[in-house]
């Protein structure tokens, strides 16, 4: 039994990740969400800090991001002349995150991703 539990939590992430990737496949984005929560009740012990597991979700969502860029630009669905006017903003945009990580303690990140999902939520339920 001992053993059973070990590799739920390890078969549980390995499903989660594969949950993530086809969400951001299929919808250009989500997938961190997925590794967030994934992380947070999976990976618990492995993650003491929830800053931890933002920047490990961000790496994996790296990955992710460039994988379905590049099929969405071979479909041609994401022409790249259409990227270029996103590409830098949002790049300075996660260079001024990655920075204020280290400074804004876990529990307010915790707030501010919640807060984030559900007014994304409300916005697309009545978009």
């Amino acid at each position: 039994m001992i053993r059973l539990r070990r590799y739920t939590g390890t078969t549980a992430l390995i499903a989660c990740a594969v949950a993530a990737g086809v969400v951001n496949g299929l919808l250009g984005a989500g997938g961190g969400i997925i590794l967030v929560f994934a992380l947070s009740r999976f990976g618990k012990n492995a993650f003491p800090d929830k800053r931890d597991i933002y920047a490990n979700a961000l790496v994996v969502t790296l990955v992710l991001t460039l994988v379905s860029t590049l099929l969405y630009i071979r479909a041609g669905n994401a022409p790249p002349a259409d990227l270029s006017q996103f590409v830098l903003p949002a790049a300075a945009g996660g260079l001024v995150g990655g920075l204020l990580l280290g400074r804004i303690s876990s529990e307010t990140l915790g707030r501010i991703f919640a807060w984030l999902l559900v007014v994304s939520g409300v916005f697309m339920i009545f978009r």
